[in-house]
């Protein structure tokens, strides 16, 4: 039987927020008689959907256009505006026709999408080319799309959490200082042979079975897991270790459906680097000078600064694990299937999601970029679950009432940008080129969720020696942010290779 009621699009990262666009369909088309919508059964969570456009709609659509082209289309031997509606038609018609189907394409899906009762994701797949207006009589299409599945949450009151109790401890403390020196460190050329930490100076060359090999020169590559042509490549680091000059390494990838460049998809592509330059990141002294350069009256001051900030973001790292828990648990606790189709086609939203939430909690840019492609070496297994997850955290989102206002991303876009020494503004301009500024909706939504369930569980402090070992799921999901560096920070320049540098560094800091 079809199914028709109204349709409240969802907030989720996976919904389309077609929601204001359906309002804008209905306000346009409610002249007329109303469109016939069937909805039946497609597959596992995907429904096809039959719009039937009644003939007295298309007809009005076509005065309209007409007289407005009538108003001002230019016709030889004719002032505009005079020219007779017979000659405009037989001019005019094939376009005119072509406008027609898709503006009633374009009206009629937003008002059945309204009409039907289901809670959509993904773009509804239409194809126009094979959508037939009639010269007589009503128009029919079809489209499928794929529906949110139905579940029942779990309870929300009384899981069980760990809170870790954490230390600033000096090796942290020297971590986050030895984060400053990296920003504001220089790269010399060596002759040494690269290691972590490094970068070097090379080009690229991607081939594989039946495809034209791809030159990129004039690569700048970290000694770290990194992307080549968006080609995931986790062992670049371990690749590139120990080599100079003049010598390759030599890397395989397997391309998922999900890159950009279709003749890619599936194949195992041979990556050959050849090095050409080895630079070696020189750190500037920990002394009196440094700190001036950050806008600091000395060290010590500057040692009283990063102290503060280290109490802050081992404070968040708590509450980060905290929220990492109560996403296991819903996990674990919530069971239905998944749109086919659904983790793929929101991969690249799902790993854009894991980066926004590491640069919240502090995580150097260049640090975030190598996590990322660890991640995608698991892509297809992350992205079920985190686009189960996000399904679980929408519904408790429309069931709760937890919504995210521009206030409230602007708010943590200052205090991050504050965190960074760099100007609001910039900020949020480089997380709208990255396209990443809707995902960091998206997060802070899941945040509010996430505290609101942790109000309500039964919280035991524990010491962090006590803690339960987290489980690889769980690391999965939400990655922590590591305890500081391995090893602690010297202050001597250039004494330890650092593992990463944070993006364009901190802008000097105002006294």
């Amino acid at each position: 039987m079809p199914e028709e009621s109204s349709l409240e699009q969802g907030d989720s990262p996976e919904a389309t927020g077609q929601a204001a666009d359906a309002q804008q369909g209905e306000q346009k088309t409610d002249r007329g008689p109303e469109y016939a919508v069937d909805v039946q059964d497609a597959g596992l969570l995907k429904k096809k959907v039959t719009v039937t456009v009644p003939r007295a709609r298309i007809d009005s659509k076509y005065e309209e256009m007409f007289g407005e082209l009538g108003r001002t289309a230019q016709i030889p031997g004719f002032r505009i505006g005079r020219a007779p509606r017979q000659l405009i038609e037989k001019r005019f018609g094939k376009d005119i026709s072509t406008d027609v189907r898709d503006a009633m394409v374009a009206d009629s899906l937003a008002a059945a999408i309204k009409k039907t009762g289901m809670k959509t994701l993904g773009e509804p797949e239409v194809d126009l080319d094979k959508i037939e207006l009639p010269e007589q009589g009503d128009m029919t299409y079809a489209f499928e799309v794929e529906v949110m599945p139905e579940f029942q949450l779990p309870p929300l009151e009384g899981a069980k959490v760990n809170k870790v109790l954490l230390e600033v401890t000096d090796e942290r403390i020297d971590g986050f200082l030895d984060e400053l020196r990296q920003s504001r460190s220089r790269f010399e050329a060596t002759e040494d042979a690269a290691s972590e930490g490094d970068m070097v100076l090379a080009g690229a060359r991607i081939s594989g079975e039946g495809l034209t090999p791809l030159e990129r020169p004039g690569l700048n590559l970290r000694v770290a897991p990194g992307q080549i042509e968006g080609l995931p490549l986790v062992d670049l680091g371990k690749a590139l270790t120990g080599k100079r000059a003049g010598q390759k390494a030599e890397l395989k990838a397997k391309v998922s459906d999900a890159h950009p460049n279709k003749d890619w998809h599936g194949k195992e592509l041979v990556v050959e680097v050849e090095i050409s330059q080895v630079r070696r990141r020189v750190l500037p002294p920990l002394d009196d000078e440094f700190a001036r350069s950050l806008g600091f009256g000395s060290l010590e001051e500057l040692r009283r600064h990063v102290t503060a900030r280290a109490k802050q973001r081992a404070e968040a790292e708590v509450r980060s694990d905290m929220r990492n828990q109560i996403c296991q648990y819903l996990l674990d606790n919530t069971s239905f299937d998944l749109p086919e189709g659904a983790a793929g086609r929101h991969a690249e939203r799902v790993l854009q999601r894991h980066a926004v939430d590491l640069l919240l909690r502090g995580v150097p840019r260049d640090e975030i970029e190598s996590h990322i492609t660890e991640l995608q070496s698991a892509a297809a297994d992350r992205a079920k679950r985190d686009v189960k997850l996000s399904f679980v955290l929408q519904k408790i989102a429309e069931e709760t009432g937890v919504t995210v206002d521009q206030g409230e991303v602007n708010a943590r876009i200052a205090a991050l940008a504050a965190e960074q020494n760099r100007r609001p503004e910039r900020l949020r301009q480089r997380l709208a080129q990255e396209g990443t500024l809707g995902s960091l909706e998206d997060v802070l939504r899941q945040e509010k969720v996430l505290d609101a369930l942790l109000e309500k569980a039964v919280v035991t402090e524990v010491a962090p020696e006590a803690a339960p070992k987290k489980s690889a799921q769980a690391e999965t999901a939400r990655p922590a942010r590591s305890q500081g560096r391995k090893k602690p920070a010297r202050k001597s320049a250039g004494a330890r290779k650092p593992k990463s540098t944070p993006d364009g560094g901190p802008e000097e800091q105002k006294k």
